[in-house]
């Protein structure tokens, strides 16, 4: 019997019985017709209660997944930087006397650089491109006057606005900040590019963009409008990035490098070619030039490896997209796996199982930066807690290019 024919038999026998009515005959009757209606429906049911039981199993919104490994050859968009032209006569002269690099006129030269406060910590560190003859001076319609770019990280643009206009006085330049998205920042990088220190970007078109130099792989820098093609690469996610930049050792930008917050050398600055030591006069060129001849640096940005603590340290550094590490909150503490754990550094930012840390380089490298000796030891043991209580293990780690460019201490000769 179908469901109609059900339906309408039972509506017969109901009213044949209206004077001897009865309302629980009534009532199952009504549920065997939604019975066999909800039988013959062609969509799936599925109870309250199961719902519920599948929502409690499900991925949770918030839930962070790892990123993957970086492509051999790619491209990111940085969506964290910002750009500020300087344009006029004054421009040279103007950031000659501000940043602590050598300002270069020339298209294609590129270079990167600080600006410091008066005592000479870090204010921020920039990216700077010379616009003369390139596309972006043509279009702005400039004519033969010096003009520049100043990358920055995008927190802080507004802040590195006023403090240009602060110092402006009466210099013959003109100031703006670019609007997001009027020119986008990329990373790109080719799979056994050419490395050198102080090489040029090889761009066409007169497109803005310069060499990375402040370490190998870093790859160019380059300056596109939105919608233009960035190259014969695959477009990668800014974690990729990010990643290539911790493995490297290298801090970028306000979260890394805190304002007025600690020298240029304790964020690698100098080995990263940001200081021209042999250049004149500029802003907070006091402190960095005694502390580069004079002083001692003992702590240093170094890339680091997290671990399960109960685990063994990696031999070698190697970002892994399985690791079951999330990211750790930046600023924990590292400190040494003995009964004291007195903290040694500091974690800096973290993707993964890799990161950076603020090390005392005597501590937790066998690298050696004051006459007092080292007091590493290869069986030593560094470990971090987390904001839920969990315990990892740490291990820093120093490139081939850091380990190349800090110098040794001085050995004073005794005068007899």
């Amino acid at each position: 019997m179908n469901s109609s024919n059900f339906c309408q038999s039972s509506s017969n026998d109901i009213s044949s019985y209206s004077e001897h009515f009865n309302p629980l005959q009534t009532v199952w009757t009504f549920v065997l017709c939604s019975t066999m209606f909800v039988q013959q429906s062609k969509a799936p049911y599925v109870c309250a209660r199961c719902l519920r039981a599948r929502r409690q199993y499900s991925t949770p919104a918030n839930a962070t997944v790892p990123p993957p490994p970086p492509l051999a050859s790619g491209a990111a968009k940085l969506t964290n930087r910002r750009l500020l032209s300087v344009y006029g006569d004054d421009a040279p002269k103007f950031l000659q006397g501000i940043i602590s690099n050598n300002v270069r006129p020339e298209p294609g030269s590129g270079f990167y650089a600080a600006f410091l406060t008066a005592l000479g910590k870090v204010l921020n560190d920039v990216f700077i491109y010379p616009t003369s003859g390139t596309q972006w001076h043509i279009d702005q319609d400039r004519g033969g006057k010096q003009g520049y770019l100043v990358e920055v990280d995008a927190g802080e643009a507004e802040s590195l606005y006023k403090h240009l206009k602060k110092h402006k006085l009466r210099s013959n330049l003109t100031l703006r900040l670019l609007e997001a998205g009027e020119l986008d920042v990329w990373s790109v990088w080719r799979e056994d590019e050419r490395w050198t220190a102080h090489g040029r970007a090889v761009l066409e078109d007169g497109i803005l963009g310069l060499m990375d130099c402040r370490a190998p792989g870093m790859g160019q820098r380059v300056l596109l409008r939105p919608g233009d093609a960035v190259g014969e690469v695959d477009e990668a996610p800014e974690s990729a990035y990010t990643i290539r930049r911790y493995l490297r050792g290298v801090p970028e930008g306000q979260k890394e490098i805190p304002w007025n917050d600690s020298l240029p050398m304790n964020h690698n600055i100098d080995i990263m070619g940001g200081i021209d030591f042999k250049k004149g006069c500029y802003l907070g060129q006091e402190l960095t030039i005694r502390t580069h001849h004079t002083g001692v640096v003992r702590r240093r940005i170094l890339p680091v490896a997290l671990y399960a603590h109960e685990g063994l340290p990696p031999d070698t550094l190697e970002y892994d997209p399985g690791a079951s590490i999330r990211t750790v909150k930046a600023g924990t503490e590292i400190r040494r796996d003995d009964q004291r754990r007195r903290p040694t550094a500091k974690l800096i930012g973290s993707v993964g199982n890799v990161g950076l840390g603020m090390c005392r380089l005597e501590q937790m490298s066998d690298l050696t930066v004051s006459a007092e000796g080292s007091s590493y030891s290869p069986d030593d043991r560094f470990l971090l807690e987390t904001s839920s209580g969990q315990e990892l293990g740490v291990k820093a780690f120093v490139p081939d290019w850091i380990r190349g460019r800090v110098r040794e201490p001085k050995l004073q000769k005794r005068v007899e």
